[in-house]
């Protein structure tokens, strides 16, 4: 597994759900729908073992440039970060920000963050940076009697 870790920022400001989703069209371009299967397979390879296509494998085509009428500060966020080379997406519906990067490139993450948000809001702008973590051994199977010796 190649050594990523997850950053997200979140903004003071929210945006319901039923909004955020109620801006996708009821259908997308198949070409679409086949660059973002690609993209899908490609974020696999990239978080197991090659972080350098992060950046390549987060372009996201079906979401997020119908969602920038109703959270248009997480999609310039996201485009800043994006330029200065940091696989960042809206996270869910948003309007938080995951950031993915390989942890041996922290530093220049959190440099890249920092003039991120200088540049579209002019210092923090009201985010907050959450680590997460992400969880390395998947998805398990309990049996009644595990699931509560595993709490």
């Amino acid at each position: 597994r190649a050594d990523v870790e997850a950053v997200v920022l979140v903004p003071d400001d929210t945006c319901a759900t039923r909004k955020a989703r109620g801006v996708l069209p009821p259908t997308v371009p198949h070409a679409d729908a086949a660059r973002t299967a690609g993209r899908a397979a490609l974020l696999v390879h990239a978080l197991c073992h090659e972080p350098t296509l992060l950046l390549e494998a987060t372009e996201d085509v079906l979401h997020q440039p119908y969602r920038a009428e109703v959270m248009a500060p997480t999609l310039r966020l996201v485009g800043e970060l994006r330029s200065r080379g940091q696989a960042a997406v809206v996270s869910g519906a948003g309007p938080s920000v995951l950031v993915l990067q390989p942890s041996a490139a922290a530093d220049e993450g959190e440099v890249a963050r920092r003039a991120a948000l200088a540049a579209v809001h002019g210092g923090d702008g009201g985010w907050r940076e959450l680590r997460p973590g992400i969880a390395l051994d998947g998805a398990r199977a309990l049996h009644v009697g595990e699931a509560s010796a595993a709490r």
